[in-house]
């Protein structure tokens, strides 16, 4: 596992040690003169988010990886698409497919009303991970249903029919939500006090990932960016604290899929893949 990034002088070199320390590659992380990207972000109860620049707006577009950072691409199993200017996301997937790399995307908000056609072609083949409020921004027909599950459902019929391979859908407080053409699950959140949401949303990808691309579970997958979520809203910063025990993450996962609707039928998958639940980290 390995980050594609770029970021500014001012990052901090123990953040970037300790990525490292955890066995994630910064190699491909290129450092550009000036500073990182750095918002304010102001959350409503309502669910809306208002981002405020407090560096240029331009350089969310400088320090998105383009150009010579994707000679990289072909050698991935799999590429993440994180959010980022649409357009550049586009180029970033256009290269995944030319190199026939799989790929997820998780869209960002600011690029999707004005945007629909595009990002309507970028969610083929993809795994797509949009919030809530990325949906009801892209269906706002769907925005009004409740309880968010069924907006979630009704969404990913969807976007399924429109040539995303699967859907993760993270609902917040509700949790989330995934389905594939054969498949679909609610997963409920891990009860956690929550400090900061910021990077919850990235961190539930993360979680999501690791556990989907070991199993091939939409479920498990779900399940362990469930509790990748809860670990980052305790606190705010991406390091705010010592990361949790295997055993707690275990106890954890498995807490989660004892909770899942057994009305979803998953007691065979359980039995298929709950053993790596309880022998090793789910991240």
């Amino acid at each position: 596992m390995a980050v594609l990034s770029r970021v500014g002088s001012d990052y901090p070199v123990n953040f970037m040690n300790s990525i490292a320390g955890l066995g994630i590659g910064v190699d491909m992380v290129r450092t550009l003169p000036g500073p990182t990207v750095h918002y304010q972000i102001t959350n409503s109860e309502s669910g809306e988010r208002l981002y405020e620049h407090l560096t240029p707006s331009r350089r969310l577009r400088e320090l998105s990886p383009q150009g010579p950072d994707l000679e990289t691409v072909g050698r991935a199993s799999w590429v993440h698409v994180a959010a980022m200017p649409i357009d550049v996301q586009a180029v970033m997937i256009s290269r995944c497919r030319a190199e026939h790399v799989p790929y997820s995307l998780d869209p960002h908000e600011e690029y999707i009303i004005g945007d629909e056609k595009c990002l309507g072609g970028l969610i083929k083949e993809s795994i797509f991970t949009p919030s809530q409020l990325e949906l009801a921004l892209l269906f706002p027909d769907l925005a009004v249903l409740q309880p968010p599950q069924v907006m979630a459902q009704a969404a990913a019929s969807r976007l399924l029919a429109m040539g995303a391979r699967a859907v993760a859908i993270k609902l917040g407080a509700s949790g989330s939500f995934v389905a594939d053409p054969s498949y679909q699950a609610a997963v409920p959140p891990l009860p956690t006090p929550i400090i900061d949401s910021t990077g919850a949303g990235d961190a539930f990808c993360g979680g999501f990932l690791a556990g989907y691309l070991r199993t091939n579970s939409l479920l498990l997958g779900a399940v362990c960016g469930s509790v990748s979520a809860a670990h980052i809203i305790k606190g705010f910063g991406a390091f705010h604290s010592e990361l949790p025990t295997p055993e707690t993450l275990r106890r954890q996962a498995t807490r989660l899929l004892r909770e899942v609707d057994a009305a979803q039928s998953t007691s065979a998958l359980l039995g298929t893949h709950f053993p790596w639940i309880l022998e090793s980290h789910p991240r």
